[in-house]
């Protein structure tokens, strides 16, 4: 992606958009996984066919090699050897740059004569990374795929891009599971062209977004775990960026922390996946609120539409969740063994059709497409549309500018929502727990612009307020699950949780008094 430097002129920011996106060393790919029946009708589609597309696959079978103790893996690294027949073998090196988004990746490769590894190959940066995490430690086979690769290069508006389309299995030691992907890479041309094929494609035929590697899926079977959630990537963006950076970085930030809990959801039951989820798409809105002031875009709205209808829809399984611990947490350790088990058999129905509608929700096309159309929004810079010469110009200038007034406007309503706080009602405690979320995401966003030492401890009140505001609405909205009609000994527990929690209430005010306290106290870091 091309940024608009500060010395960019405006009539040239317009254009710079449509530069290509591949670097040397960089790989834009997007992965889709696919049923039996999703493969072979996307084999057949004409969207993914050349004519004369005669060749038969590939047979590829690659090696993954870390240390002992997966000192790679730990890094989001991985080595592999792969052979396609008689073939020279290619020794490949990929890893993901902490700034990039999580469809980009590093990539350097190797044909060598061996099939054991030889990472002296590898030179410049990336090279002496992976010698310093391999150090004396040797470089151990962990598992292998083993796949029938078909390869098309299609053309799509000005850009190249190939199709793999892989078959075939994964395998460690004793462990095989069936793996069926669709691959685009990004040859040449622009990223624009590339994700706007990519959306045509995902209307088309069932492919959903994955982004697990297969390394990653290899080395879950080889270990026998399974995807875990990943919390919120802090932006922590450089003051030396102009919004229009800025702006790319904080959509694709939060994208990605959306798409990586898609696996976890897909695999487990672990609540924070959920959670995880929200909280992308939450601070996603709050980030689009935000930009949408300087940059009055209509899509920069449409998009916190479709983002809220999302988060909506995966809300029953969270309360499902929150409901769960206030019981295990609050009353239950205080009575009988089995006094709560009928109201948490209810519960727990109802949180296995959450968690049915969550999955099949992930599953469906809205969520693949919401992030597609996202990463071509970003490509194209499509906020720029809605400008300008002269508003095209504000987005050369410093990122810290405009974090300033947007923080002291957050933080103005924040306080504005959190008179009398105590004393407030439920709808009106809300509001102000979103005020001081929305508030707390940007001053997140935003802290690698000022002193990060009094940026943390800013968040840090923040969080507690909200916090415990949040502990306040999660019993408001438990109470409708509890009123509601159960069996007799389901609604005599659900009357021993509302009261055990209207007990805490009152000492929950007290705790809330002193935070918000110590919001007021804390000092803006921006001014």
């Amino acid at each position: 992606m091309t940024d608009i430097s500060p010395e960019t002129p405006a009539g040239e920011a317009a254009a710079a958009q449509d530069a290509p996106a591949t670097a040397e060393g960089r790989e834009i790919e997007l992965k889709f996984t696919l049923s039996a029946a999703g493969f072979a009708a996307a084999l057949n589609a004409p969207l993914l066919r050349r004519d004369g597309d005669k060749a038969a696959p590939k047979k590829l079978v690659s090696v993954y090699y870390d240390t002992p103790d997966w000192d790679l893996l730990r890094q989001k690294t991985a080595l592999r050897v792969r052979r396609s027949g008689r073939s020279p073998a290619v020794m490949t090196l990929k890893w993901r740059p902490e700034a990039e988004s999580i469809f980009s990746r590093g990539e350097i490769e190797h044909r060598v004569r061996s099939l054991d590894p030889d990472i002296t190959l590898f030179e410049g940066e990336p090279g002496d990374a992976l010698r310093a995490l391999v150090g004396d430690k040797p470089l151990v086979a962990k598992y292998e795929t083993r796949i029938a690769r078909t390869t098309r290069l299609l053309t799509a508006g000005a850009a190249t891009i190939e199709a793999a389309f892989d078959e075939g299995e994964i395998v460690a030691g004793e462990k095989t599971t069936r793996l069926r992907e669709l691959e685009l890479e990004l040859k040449s041309g622009p990223e624009t062209d590339f994700y706007a094929f990519a959306s045509t494609l995902a209307s088309a035929l069932p492919l959903r977004l994955d982004a697990v590697s297969k390394a990653e899926r290899a080395s879950h079977l080889a270990l026998g775990s399974a995807p875990t959630p990943v919390k919120a990537k802090i932006a922590a963006l450089s003051g030396e960026l102009n919004l229009d950076a800025a702006i790319a970085q904080v959509i694709l930030t939060t994208r990605d922390h959306f798409l990586s809990n898609w696996a976890s959801l897909r695999e487990s039951d672990d609540p924070e996946s959920i959670h995880q989820m929200r909280v992308a798409l939450r601070r996603l809105r709050a980030a689009l609120a935000m930009f949408k002031r300087a940059v009055p875009c209509p899509e920069l709205e449409a998009f916190r539409a479709r983002a809220k209808v999302l988060a909506t829809a995966f809300g029953a399984a969270r309360d499902c969740d929150v409901l769960r611990d206030l019981v295990e947490a609050g009353p239950k350790p205080h009575f009988p063994e089995h006094a709560f088990d009928p109201l948490l058999a209810v519960l727990e129905r109802r949180r296995a059709d959450a968690y049915t509608q969550a999955r099949l929700l992930i599953e469906s096309a809205e969520p693949t497409l919401f992030a597609l159309d996202l990463g071509g929004f970003v490509a194209r810079r499509g906020w720029r549309n809605a400008l300008t010469a002269e508003g095209l110009s504000g987005l050369t200038g410093p990122v810290g500018a405009f974090a300033a007034e947007a923080l002291e406007r957050l933080h103005k309503r924040a306080l504005k929502k959190g008179r009398k706080l105590t004393s407030l009602p439920d709808e009106q405690r809300h509001e102000c727990r979103i005020a001081l979320k929305n508030l707390r995401y940007g001053a997140e966003f935003f802290a690698g612009a000022f002193d990060e030492d009094a940026a943390s401890d800013f968040v840090r009140a923040t969080a507690h307020a909200q916090n415990i505001l949040g502990a306040h609405n999660d019993v408001a909205t438990a109470e409708h699950f509890l009123s509601e009609p159960h069996d007799e000994k389901a609604t005599r527990a659900a009357g021993v949780v509302l009261g055990w929690h209207a007990r805490e209430a009152l000492t929950a005010d007290e705790h809330l008094s002193k935070a918000w306290k110590g919001f007021k106290a804390a000092k803006p870091f921006w001014t």
